[in-house]
This record gives structure tokens, C-alpha cells and sequence, in this order.
């Protein structure tokens, strides 16, 4: 069973990676209702950006990892996520009047993708795939 979920996403995971962004750039341009989950977190809302750019690195480092070996490559896609969540985040203050850019929110977008490097690179040594 595992090993046809495992083929089934390394199969699709150029796609799971595309929907990921296409999801990404719509929740952080449209208006989204305030959730109250009661946890009471203050600056709550950047450890949602943090879970979504880690995911989003996540899907495409396991989209690209046959071509992440090369360091060049690999710091080229880091950067690109990096890039995309700073140009989303001047989207947002720009484009719309219900959001506004923050750079705290850059950070954490550049937070949740560094701890996708760490977590995946970890993965790999573990499953013993670099």
C-alpha cells in the first residue's frame, strides 16, 4: 500500500508541485475570513506562512530532487520560492485593499522554506538516497 502512494506522488509530483503554487498564490490574494482556531497565538497568521512555504518547498524539492544534486540548481530553486513569496507579498499590498504587504510575512515565507531544505536534505540522508 505505501509503495503505491509513494509511486503515486513521486509519479505526480511535478503536479502536486504546481497545484501547490497555483494554491499558494490564490490564498495569499483573495480575502480570507478571520479564523479564530483558540490557540491565542500572537502573530498567528506567520505560522500559517511558514506551514505553507514549507510545504511548497517541500513539493517541489521532491519534484526536482533528481536534478537537486547540483548545488547551483538547488540554490537557484531556494531562491526562486524565496523570490516568488517577496513578489506575492508586494502583490498583496499593491493589488489588493484587503491585504497588506508585511515583511515579517516574508520572513516567515523564507523561514518555512529554509526548514524545508533542513527537513528534506535530513530525509534524504535517511532514506539513503544522497
Amino acid at each position: 500500500m505505501l509503495q503505491n502512494i509513494k509511486k503515486l506522488l513521486a509519479d505526480n509530483s511535478l503536479w502536486i508541485a504546481i497545484i501547490t503554487t497555483i494554491s499558494v498564490t490564490i490564498l495569499s490574494l483573495v480575502a480570507l475570513p478571520k479564523i479564530d482556531l483558540g490557540l491565542n497565538l500572537k502573530s498567528g497568521d506567520k505560522y500559517l506562512h511558514v506551514i505553507a512555504y514549507f510545504v511548497l518547498s517541500f513539493f517541489w524539492y521532491i519534484a526536482l530532487r533528481k536534478k537537486l544534486n547540483n548545488t547551483r540548481y538547488k540554490i537557484a530553486v531556494i531562491l526562486s520560492i524565496i523570490l516568488y513569496g517577496i513578489i506575492l507579498e508586494g502583490l498583496q499590498g499593491g493589488l489588493t485593499s484587503y491585504r497588506t504587504a508585511d515583511w515579517h510575512d516574508a520572513i516567515a515565507n523564507t523561514l518555512g522554506v529554509l526548514l524545508a531544505v533542513i527537513s528534506f536534505n535530513s530525509a534524504a540522508k535517511w532514506l539513503g538516497t544522497k
